[in-house]
């Protein structure tokens, strides 16, 4: 029968026999090198990037620090202060000296240095300053028209007199461009002398025909036509009545050629409306093109009362399947809260049940829900839908939502120790600043409740459903120390609150 030798033992007496007294001089040349463990030793972990100091940086030398602040953070001028305190109040400008002097501007060089660089963030906003991506709206020079529910009979009456008016004013900026074209080329011809329109003029006619209506001579009075007559003859303006019908005759040929031009136009485009003008009354037209929200509807004759109305009209349409309604009443919460609540599914398993029919697959899925401000709670749901069971766990964890505590309404109170099964959940109170030093789902969860800085070990199993439910234990069963003091007869006073004033964050 052999035995085995255990082998820390051999070890053990290995690194021992260098410590006899015949063995000092050596030990102490050459200490025992056996490890414990079989593995091999780590080498240093070196970080990838490049460790760049203060100095290289030139942040340390006081010529380099003067001139990026006299450059970054110049101090007021008289006429600045002036202005700023025709602007504030005395109480008011008070408040901002005092806000000036407790930043100081070495500490933003130096810890939060502004980078030069093309690629540098947006770190400070100006106010004063209009972006025009963002603050300058479109001038609006439409406004959207209700919708008309018509009746066949005056939808056709109404469709013909527009098309007969889109028509109209086509043939009249036609009928426009071929007299400006007329008028230019008597001009060329032998009448620069008689007719005062500028080559620029009828250019910009010949684009916007509409222009037409600015040269027009609206219907005067006769007392003050002739009035206006007799000042042009004697400034000598008048045109000769030899000068006026020879300057009609030339103007009436050329209006002749355009019109026989007119008449041998095949090309459709030039007379019949465009499809963006037919358009533009209908639902992408110019009329609705500055409006950011659509006109209602109202009630379409024929159809009302056909389809299901809304569950709840004080939910505005936004719940018509009444999904919401069963935890509305459950919860007392109004639609607008419910949906204002962090949700987050954390765990998903594929389950099966084996019946006589075969196996029927189907998802299970836990789910949390939280306000932020110290509420969480869990909803586990199962269905052969994912999406129904993900959404059936979240309405169940808002209506199981239970109040967690809070120290100082960012971290737990002491220590605190959750177990499921094997699953075993250590929480960990931590100061301020510390952050969530914690597994994925645990980060969650306190993300969810409005924690902050916490730290969580799990050093036993890491199964996922168990492990949420040990942390919701552990969370939802912490000692309050107010109980403690009250079964010991002692009052608790918070020292932190005591000698900072309750400035604790």
């Amino acid at each position: 029968m052999s035995i085995a030798r255990p082998l820390h033992g051999r070890l053990l007496g290995r690194c021992l026999a260098s410590t006899q007294p015949r063995a000092a001089a050596a030990a102490a040349t050459a200490p025992c090198q056996q490890q414990f463990h079989s593995s091999a030793t780590r080498s240093k972990r070196r970080s990838r990037f490049r460790n760049v100091t203060a100095a290289k940086m030139g942040l340390l030398d006081p010529s380099v620090l003067s001139d990026y602040r006299k450059a970054h953070f110049p101090e007021y001028t008289s006429e600045e202060l002036a202005v700023l305190k025709g602007k504030y109040t005395a109480e008011q400008f008070e408040a901002l000296e005092a806000g000036e002097k407790a930043i100081s501007t070495d500490d933003m060089i130096m810890q939060g240095r502004l980078r030069d660089d093309p690629y540098r963030p947006n770190y400070i906003e100006d106010y004063t300053v209009l972006d025009p991506r963002y603050d300058v709206k479109p001038k609006v020079d439409v406004t959207p028209q209700e919708p008309e529910w018509l009746d066949r009979d005056a939808w056709a009456d109404k469709y013909g007199s527009k098309m007969t008016e889109l028509t109209d004013k086509k043939t009249t900026q036609q009928l426009t461009r071929a007299m400006v074209r007329a008028l230019r080329r008597v001009k060329e011809s032998n009448g620069a002398d008689l007719i005062d329109l500028t080559e620029a003029e009828l250019d910009d006619m010949e684009k916007d025909p509409d222009l037409l209506q600015k040269y027009l001579v609206q219907g005067d009075s006769s007392a003050e036509a002739e009035a206006e007559a007799e000042t042009d003859a004697a400034d000598g303006d008048m045109l000769t009545r030899a000068q006026a019908m020879k300057l009609d005759e030339a103007i009436d040929s050329q209006w002749q050629q355009e019109l026989e031009k007119l008449s041998l136009v095949e090309d459709p485009v030039e007379v019949e409306p465009s499809n963006l003008e037919l358009l533009a009354d209908g639902p992408a037209g110019e009329r609705r093109v500055y409006s950011a929200e659509a006109a209602e509807l109202g009630k379409v004759p024929g159809v009302e009362g056909l389809y299901k109305s809304a569950a709840d009209p004080e939910d505005d349409g936004q719940d018509d399947g009444g999904n919401y309604q069963e935890i509305k009443r459950l919860t007392g919460m109004t639609l607008k809260d419910i949906q204002s609540i962090y949700r987050k599914v954390l765990v998903t398993r594929w389950v099966s049940n084996q019946t006589r029919l075969g196996k029927v697959r189907s998802t299970s899925v836990l789910a949390i829900a939280g306000n932020g401000n110290g509420r969480l709670g869990l909803g586990v749901a199962k269905s052969s839908e994912p999406a129904l069971a993900a959404e059936t766990a979240q309405l169940l964890a808002i209506r199981n939502m239970k109040p967690i505590r809070r120290y100082e309404q960012r971290t737990i109170y002491g220590n605190s120790r959750g177990k499921v099964s094997g699953t075993v959940v250590e929480l960990f109170a931590r100061p301020p600043g510390f952050g969530l030093r914690c597994p994925h789902r645990i980060f969650e969860m306190c993300r969810a409740c409005g924690i902050h800085d916490i730290h969580a070990r799990m050093p036993r199993s890491k199964n996922p459903m168990n492990s949420v439910k040990a942390a919701f234990a552990a969370l939802t069963n912490q000692l309050d120390p107010e109980e403690i003091a009250i079964g010991r007869g002692k009052k608790l006073v918070d020292v932190r609150k005591v000698y900072y004033g309750g400035a604790v964050y």
